[in-house]
């Protein structure tokens, strides 16, 4: 095999096949961790051969681009749905992006973790994306503060962004862990009082 994780597709079937091993990993998230999920598990889901997936893969880690640019379409399109809402006032904004990124979080852990860790672990995988820029979604994000409320500068916006997501992440993500555990607040509790101090912050 060369040096690429994965052959992308020339035929249909590979295709297909591909999609397959991708749906079985989202499957597998929802009850694992991605380091417990055997590649046997996946070929099953699958139904296709261990060797098929040999043929495609050099390991279980090749499919994590995949996955990466499949939730990144998923990340635009959540995106998009807040930017069809209308927002009353900047209050209705913060509560909206602190709940909405709360239930995005929670309904995604399985994958969020994932790619959260390995991003890290392997920060190739952040250039793997071809279609979706993580820089110009926290953007649009930031933008959704501004524009209800033009006295919020850009800079202010982005770091209340960057406060719902990284609090929100960890205590849904790692909430028996540090430094979630510094907050006693469950993560749905959380999330209902984090507004509070993002409006406070924007002033």
């Amino acid at each position: 095999m060369s040096d690429q994780p994965f052959l992308a597709p020339k035929q249909q079937r590979s295709q297909q096949t591909q999609e397959k091993l991708l749906k079985a990993l989202h499957h597998s998230l929802k009850s694992k961790f991605f380091e417990h999920i055997s590649i046997k598990e996946l070929a099953d889901y699958a139904e296709v051969s261990v060797g098929t997936f040999y043929r495609r893969f050099k390991n279980k880690e090749s499919l994590l681009p995949m996955l990466y640019q499949d939730f990144g379409m998923d990340l635009n399109n959540w995106v998009t749905e807040l930017e069809t809402q209308s927002y009353k006032n900047l209050d209705d904004v913060v509560n909206t992006l602190c709940h909405k990124t709360y239930v995005f979080l929670s309904s995604q852990q399985g994958i969020f973790r994932t790619l959260h860790l390995n991003s890290r672990l392997h920060s190739e995988l952040l250039g793997t994306d071809k279609h979706i820029n993580r820089r110009v979604i926290y953007q649009r994000l930031a933008q959704l503060i501004t524009q209800t409320d033009t006295k919020v500068s850009e800079a202010a916006a982005s770091t209340a962004v960057f406060l719902i997501v990284s609090s929100l992440l960890d205590k849904v993500l790692y909430h028996d862990l540090t430094p979630a555990i510094a907050c006693p607040l469950s993560a749905a509790h959380y999330a209902e009082e984090l507004p509070k101090i993002v409006l406070a912050y924007l002033g």
